[in-house]
């Protein structure tokens, strides 16, 4: 009975390094990831100039608001990606720049002193 049960032990022993064996010499399987190749794709088409070609052109930025509005829509281009330099709070400033022109334009247009002291205490409130 003693050679039985020592011959199933020996038996399930082998069996079982056999097993384990072809395992450990199996090489691993390897799942391809896409998903950096699909983040890059998406950082190119975010970071992509020619959103900003057309209107950042000499002729397109002769005044003030359009310098001011290339500069921001720049800013926020180039605030996209993993390796941006540029935070949007800095886009922030710039388009808090370009509001308070428009508003010094808009209100330094009245006459009227109660008028123009009304325009900038409405836009500085909602700003």
């Amino acid at each position: 009975m003693e050679i039985v049960i020592t011959a199933i032990i020996s038996l399930l022993v082998g069996i079982g390094g056999t097993i384990g064996i072809q395992q450990a010499l199996e090489p691993p399987v390897v799942l391809e990831d896409k998903t950096s190749q699909t983040q890059q794709e998406v950082i190119k088409q975010l970071t992509d100039q020619d959103i900003i070609e057309n209107l950042c052109q000499p002729e397109n930025t002769k005044t003030i608001e359009q310098m001011l509005l290339c500069r921001e829509l720049s800013c926020l281009v180039y605030s996209r990606g993993i390796d941006s330099q540029t935070s949007g709070s800095t886009c922030e400033e710039i388009s808090n720049i370009a509001n308070t022109i428009s508003i010094n334009t808009t209100c330094n247009g009245y006459q009227d002193e109660s008028l123009k002291q009304q325009c900038f205490d409405l836009f500085f409130r909602r700003k």
